[in-house]
């Protein structure tokens, strides 16, 4: 403390004042003099608190929550740094959302960088004295956020057909050939022009990975390589359930589980249910994960496809999420940090969040039970003045 000049207002009451400056002497009023100097006290850091399953968290409100109920793991900081990764390459100035989601990329990055403070403690406060809450709701959701997951199935292939391995998988086409119909394509329009890049045993899981919009293929060497989007025959998606429900087949439910059990279980007829839909995807391998909309690799349980005209990309949410066990059962929730890096052509909406769950029949389970209507908000760093600038409202 012998190098920190005391306070004016606790200089001892016979230290001579210094002289005024003549831009401080319309200055009247002065806090009465005290004794000594004020007491020393090292600032307190609340966000480094680990997350606490004691304090009941699950169904608590985003307001009233405490730092300790928000989970954080690896893939939280991870998050974090490719949100900031990315917009450090789009236009700063740049407003992409409307109403409250009217928000500029230098803002936005602000916040991430303010949110890397708060994960790893360096700054005071609490998450919800540093940041503004904007509520995400779904006008059929009675102010909550209407959600859903994505995954990426796992298919079995092999270079070459065999008996088995006998449907192709293709890559997209040139001219007029990537808008041939899904029924065409099916009945090998394609075949004999090299595009063929794997061949499955399973149509369903095929179907799934279209759906999808990716695909994670397993050769017979243990191998893993991705399929990932490479364009579609520009024909609309239909809903193969909404077609099975129309010609009388009866299901347990209407979800990709039943569908699949009952493609598989019916391949007699699997080809006219599968091309109902007329969109046909293409696919190309490639190494590593799923690339999102906003050039980054999926998170799995942190990654979320929004609509863009309302949540822009490189957000981050603050949300309420389903704990989920390995035959689909909700135990529980979290809140957790989502990171708005996707989309999708059916997520439409301001209250429309589409969650990433990984791969494999896990991850399909889990993207069943997150389907709902829960809390999320938006983080948006709170107004701090810099002058003539103020970063977090631009």
């Amino acid at each position: 403390m012998a190098n920190v000049p005391a306070w004016e207002s606790w200089r001892p009451v016979y230290t001579p004042q210094p002289y005024a400056q003549p831009y401080q002497q319309q200055r009247r009023e002065y806090a009465p003099p005290r004794q000594g100097n004020p007491v020393y006290r090292q600032t307190a850091y609340g966000s480094a608190l680990p997350f606490d399953d004691s304090l009941e968290c699950g169904y608590a409100q985003a307001l009233q929550l405490p730092d300790q109920c928000i989970r954080k793991n690896a893939y939280t900081r991870e998050g974090l740094q490719t949100q900031a990764s990315y917009l450090r390459r789009v236009p700063a100035a740049q407003k992409v959302g409307v109403g409250w989601g009217n928000i500029s990329n230098a803002a936005l990055l602000e916040t991430v960088h303010e949110l890397l403070n708060w994960h790893d403690g360096i700054a005071p406060g609490t998450l919800q004295q540093r940041f503004s809450l904007r509520e995400i709701s779904s006008w059929r959701g009675d102010a909550k956020a209407e959600y859903t997951g994505y995954f990426t199935p796992l298919l079995e292939v092999r270079t070459h057909p065999n008996s088995e391995y006998r449907i192709p998988i293709y890559r997209k086409p040139n001219g007029q050939l990537a808008q041939l119909s899904h029924a065409d394509i099916a009945r090998r329009a394609l075949g004999g022009k090299g595009l063929e890049v794997a061949w499955t045993n399973d149509l369903a899981n095929l179907f799934f990975a279209q759906v999808q919009g990716s695909g994670i293929a397993r050769f017979p060497d243990g191998k893993e390589m991705m399929l990932e989007y490479a364009g579609d025959n520009g024909r609309t998606f239909s809903s193969i359930a909404a077609y099975m429900k129309q010609r009388g087949i009866k299901l347990r439910n209407y979800g990709n589980e039943a569908i699949r059990d009952w493609l598989r279980a019916n391949p007699q007829r699997a080809g006219e249910i599968i091309t109902s839909n007329p969109r046909y995807v293409f696919f190309k391998l490639t190494a590593g994960l799923p690339t999102t909309a906003s050039g980054t690799r999926v998170i799995p349980g942190h990654t979320v496809a929004v609509d863009r005209n309302y949540i822009p990309l490189g957000a981050v949410l603050l949300a309420e999420v389903p704990r989920i066990d390995a035959n689909g059962r909700e135990i529980g929730r979290d809140w957790r940090l989502l990171f708005a890096q996707d989309q999708g052509s059916d997520i439409k909406g301001a209250g429309r969040l589409d969650l990433y769950t990984g791969f494999g029949r896990q991850a399909e389970n889990i993207a069943h039970g997150v389907t709902g209507f829960r809390k999320a908000y938006m983080l948006v760093r709170k107004p701090v003045y810099r002058g003539n600038t103020n970063m977090a409202e631009r």
